[in-house]
């Protein structure tokens, strides 16, 4: 991994030889992850590519509404909910965000290497250690500088970077795809169904309260 060579080669260039290597090379590069040199190497990178993302969603948000005006205004119905929103679109907005984006990102990196990494134990596919699906999801957020592209790019880093976990997983751990792809979607799926089943108990009570009232 050319990060993990940066004091020889350069910081700056270590920065973009990395990014357009797992971008376009992952498999060799994930599958010499199964010998991981600590996690913080893929932290700090992840940290750093990360903030340029944040800051770069942020910065366009914060210029839409600007120009535009707040995308939020049909929440009108709920003026804590179009006020909070207001503020995260932004010139302060984006401040705070780029102030705060890296404890956020690292919080974030945790979470989800301890998840994966739990459901690789619970799916047999933990071969390495933790340092290993940590430093995975480090370098897997290397997607997040395509977040500069205006509106979509958040979303096509955002899927990037899964893809990028299931090859990761799958090379540093020495498994196969579907194993990695179940570690990394199966808690999404998860997540979806619970905020499903919240929003129908939520509708309920809603139409419960709604048919009291008449």
């Amino acid at each position: 991994m050319p990060w993990e060579d940066r004091n020889r080669i350069g910081f700056g260039n270590a920065l973009v030889e990395t990014t357009k290597r797992v971008l376009g090379e992952p498999v060799p590069l994930f599958r010499a992850l199964s010998r991981p040199s600590g996690i913080g190497a893929p932290l700090l990178y992840a940290v750093i590519v990360g903030w340029i993302g944040v800051v770069a969603a942020s910065l366009y948000s914060a210029l839409f509404q600007t120009l535009v005006g707040s995308s939020m205004a049909g929440f009108g119905e709920s003026p804590e909910l179009t006020a909070a929103l207001g503020f995260a679109q932004s010139w302060v907005g984006f401040v705070v965000q780029a102030i705060l984006a890296p404890v956020g990102l690292i919080i974030g990196l945790f979470v989800a290497a301890g998840v994966f990494h739990v459901m690789l134990l619970l799916l047999g596919g933990a071969r390495r250690d933790f340092e290993t699906s940590f430093s995975v999801v480090g370098y897997a957020q290397a997607p997040a500088v395509i977040m500069i592209i205006p509106f979509c790019g958040s979303l096509i880093a955002w899927i990037w970077s899964l893809v990028l976990y299931i090859i990761g997983l799958s090379e540093a751990h020495g498994i196969g795809r579907g194993k990695a792809a179940a570690a990394v979607l199966l808690p999404l799926l998860l997540v979806c169904c619970c905020c499903a089943a919240l929003g129908a108990l939520f509708a309920s009570s809603i139409a419960a309260l709604a048919t009291q009232v008449q």
